[in-house]
């Protein structure tokens, strides 16, 4: 069976540098140099458990300081030999029999694992970051269904009140008035209410125009009913009622009603006695 690899690294702390033996050590002329050569040390010793020594066989080499030199690469004799006494003094390292030095809390200071944790936790955390990018995506996709949604909202919203503003309130009113001889305002909000409320249960311009017409022939000579010849009661909840009533008016161009209505006023007229060629003329 094939022997797995291990792995190791160095678990420092975050208040690290504020120990009070680290920071000891900074405040000493060389002490950024003793608190690597201490952490490579940690490193080196790492696949035997902090011991600074060699094993041949039985036997147990201890770590001299050349050796420490020859390993550590960047250190002079002089400062390792300083560091070692200090890292003794400081309780960072000790000496077990034999004069082996052994890194003091190792378990603390290093950490490990063999090649297949280092597979399952290297899957696991392929997994997590798939299950991550899955919940990106469909957040992804649920914003674009979002905006999406309130672009359409805001689209109708745009066409209402393009419709809105398109509707001919001022055309309505003015042939109401001119049928009538009222002076409505098409600017009144009432008024534009109602009108846009007959337009949004499916009414046309037309059907204002023959319900303007019918009444105005019902309600125009009849002192109690022209009152109510206004947009409020023309407009209103019975607009349909008006629109469907039988008096064989037929749609017209608000210029022949007027006309028709001129003359009609005029035939009218004319059957009285006092009525005469002169009066007209």
């Amino acid at each position: 069976m094939k022997e797995q690899k291990k792995y190791y690294w160095i678990k420092l702390k975050t208040d690290f540098f504020n120990q009070e033996t680290i920071d000891f050590l900074l405040s000493q002329e060389n002490g950024c140099q003793y608190i690597v050569l201490y952490q490579m040390l940690c490193l080196n010793t790492a696949n035997n458990n902090g011991e600074m020594a060699t094993r041949i066989g039985e036997m147990i080499v201890p770590y001299d300081i050349n050796k420490i030199v020859r390993d550590t690469k960047y250190f002079t004799f002089d400062t390792v030999a300083v560091a070692l006494e200090l890292f003794k003094k400081l309780g960072l390292i000790y000496q077990e029999e034999g004069e082996v030095l052994k890194i003091s809390n190792f378990d603390d200071m290093v950490g490990s694992e063999s090649s297949s944790a280092k597979r399952v936790r290297e899957y696991r955390e392929r997994q997590k970051a798939l299950q991550c990018n899955t919940n990106v995506t469909q957040e992804n996709r649920d914003k674009r269904l979002e905006n999406r949604d309130k672009s359409i909202e805001l689209d109708k919203d745009i066409e209402v009140i393009s419709k809105e503003t398109n509707l001919p309130y001022k055309e309505i009113i003015d042939y109401l008035n001119l049928t009538v001889g009222t002076n409505y305002k098409a600017s009144s909000k009432k008024t534009k209410d109602l009108i846009k409320a007959r337009f949004n249960e499916g009414f046309t311009l037309e059907d204002f125009k023959v319900v303007i017409e019918k009444k105005t022939r019902e309600w125009l000579n009849d002192s109690k009913m022209r009152t109510y010849l206004r947009p409020e009661t023309l407009f209103g909840t019975k607009f349909e009622s008006y629109l469907n009533q039988n008096m064989n008016i037929e749609k017209s161009n608000e210029n022949d009603f007027v006309k028709s209505g001129y003359y009609d006023w005029i035939n009218e007229m004319t059957n009285y006695e006092w009525f005469n060629d002169e009066t007209i003329n």
